[in-house]
């Protein structure tokens, strides 16, 4: 699977698997992902406040939030958690 933003391929997911309503797996960005890469940092940090001001309104929009799979379907999603660890975890919109 490919994780896309609007038509912007940002990374590969590897070994997805579904927990109740979430979605999980291993991420693997492109050089693409460096431009989003502190947006994920502040999702995903539980120690800070998220600041939605901070960051371009386009990327807090879910609609333009997509997941692709090997055949180039798209299904849209919510914004994904991008861990720094690799971890990406996303629920289906």
């Amino acid at each position: 699977m490919k994780l896309y933003f609007k038509e912007k391929y940002i990374g590969d997911i590897l070994d997805a698997n579904r927990e109740g309503s979430w979605v999980y797996g291993i991420f693997k960005p492109t050089g693409n992902y460096e431009k989003y890469k502190t947006f994920f940092e502040a999702l995903t940090n539980e120690d800070n406040v998220f600041d939605e001001g901070q960051f371009d309104a386009e990327w807090l929009d879910e609609s333009n939030w997509y997941i692709a799979d090997d055949q180039g379907n798209k299904e849209g999603i919510e914004i994904p958690a991008v861990y720094p660890d690799g971890d990406i975890n996303w629920r289906w919109r």
